[in-house]
């Protein structure tokens, strides 16, 4: 166990924060890691909160996700309602561009516009200027982070619009 873990581990705590913990390994060193997560939240009765890029990780380790854009949640579920049908418009975004081991031919294509910058974010729905459902109304008034459903919140002006869009990981 790597000596940070240990030093981690060794106040007993009941939240263990993982940022990129898996990020740049080896494959094989990365199934490693998180069997030993895996081992520890059994035997520790640890809860997680993993902040990663990895989405294939998340949706096989993590039992809630909050999706964030420039600093700001703007998608909190389970994990199978999000992959299965995503009610924002960034994170429906990043789950059509997740690789496949489909045998059909697909083509990546990265989500539309600049990124903005984080120390001068656009007024309004920070996704705004990237977003393909964007309305004035996304300029000008920042989604506030409501209840889609009973076990989701989305921070979307148009979140009821994609509730019935259900979204293929293929694409």
């Amino acid at each position: 166990m790597p000596v940070s873990a240990s030093r981690a581990l060794a106040v007993k705590p009941r939240i263990l924060v993982c940022d990129e913990s898996t990020a740049a390994l080896d494959v094989s060193i990365q199934a490693q890691i998180l069997n030993l997560f895996m081992e520890l939240k059994r035997d520790l009765d640890l809860t997680y909160i993993f902040v990663s890029h990895d989405l294939g990780m998340i949706e096989n380790f993590c039992d809630r996700i909050a999706v964030m854009y420039l600093g700001r949640i703007v998608e909190l579920a389970e994990t199978e309602a999000l992959f299965a049908n995503p009610h924002h418009p960034y994170t429906r975004a990043l789950l059509k561009e997740i690789p496949s081991l489909e045998p059909r031919k697909r083509v990546f294509t990265a989500i539309k516009g600049e990124m903005p910058s984080p120390l001068n974010p656009p007024s309004g729905c920070h996704f705004h200027p990237r977003c393909p459902m964007a309305k004035p109304i996304c300029s000008s008034e920042v989604p506030s982070l409501s209840a889609t459903d009973a076990m989701r919140l989305s921070a979307c002006h148009f979140a009821s619009d994609l509730q019935t869009k259900v979204l293929s990981h293929a694409g």
